[in-house]
């Protein structure tokens, strides 16, 4: 069966252009095992291979919005000065003077912690891209504004792991995309979804379910969750209009092939390339 694995594309009405062939995925945080993490780097090379960036956001102390995952500078730059400070009590000037890629790989050396802006800036100027947000402390009222300046709100899939912080910013953004994602144990992860499911996934447009590997692998990789809740979860949110994405924390092509075979047709990785690298070698 052929199957294409281009990156969708957002109607004028907020609807996908999507075939029920086509795949699309998610780079986590730009692909953290093949590039220094949210950086501009790591966005470009999600959107070169046609998947979506995850952004990871948070404010600064004087109000500046950048992409970073932590709440401080400590694990993914040189920053040798406020390391374990958090992030919200320094200036942007200050985050900007280390780098935010040499201690990934050495030709990563110059990338910095961007701004939102500066991602907003270069996925304005690309017509197909796309990014996921990831909030974790912004002020919702800037967020809308850099959105509606740059005319990207449309484009930009909101994601938590609350329901209620997804409701809140499908409000303050209009044309905003959200999606609940969901961790934790097999049970935990059902009883989430089953809770959302009761509420008609309102406010919601995607939900993405963390597929952890089975403590033992006796054909290839297996998830905790099984296949009988994966066919049951795909089928209900078909049903609703909403997309189920996964999230294979570990993955090969014999596993992600199993799951194209279910129907299941977002996704979110790591590893953006060897997943197209899959995707490719299926084709």
């Amino acid at each position: 069966m052929y199957l294409a694995y281009t990156v969708f594309v957002l109607l004028s009405t907020g609807t996908l252009n999507v075939s029920p062939d086509e795949v699309q995925f998610q780079a986590h945080r730009g692909g953290l095992k093949e590039v220094p993490e949210n950086t501009l780097a790591a966005y470009r090379h999600a959107w070169g291979l046609g998947a979506i960036p995850e952004v990871d956001i948070c404010s600064t102390a004087d109000k500046v919005i950048i992409c970073l995952h932590d709440d401080t500078l400590k694990r993914t730059t040189n920053a040798t000065v406020n390391a374990d400070t958090p992030v919200s009590k320094l200036n942007f000037d200050e985050i900007r003077q280390w780098d935010a890629g040499a201690w990934f790989d050495a030709k990563y050396t110059g990338e910095k912690v961007p701004s939102l802006e500066d991602v907003l800036r270069e996925m304005a100027a690309r017509e197909k891209a796309c990014m996921y947000l990831d909030l974790k402390n912004v002020d919702l009222k800037q967020l809308a504004s850099l959105l509606n300046q740059y005319g990207v709100a449309s484009r930009v899939i909101f994601c938590h792991n609350k329901i209620e912080s997804c409701r809140t910013m499908r409000e303050a953004v209009p044309g905003l995309r959200t999606m609940l994602w969901i961790g934790g144990e097999a049970n935990e992860i059902q009883e989430k979804f089953r809770k959302a499911a009761a509420e008609e996934f309102r406010g919601l447009d995607q939900v993405q379910l963390h597929l952890k590997a089975a403590s033992e692998h006796h054909e290839g990789i297996r998830y905790q969750l099984d296949d009988a809740f994966l066919r049951e979860a795909l089928q209900i949110t078909s049903g609703k209009k909403i997309d189920l994405e996964v999230l294979p924390f570990e993955f090969d092509c014999d596993s992600l092939s199993r799951l194209l075979d279910l129907g299941i047709r977002w996704y979110a990785t790591d590893e953006p390339k060897r997943f197209n690298g899959c995707l490719r070698q299926r084709n």
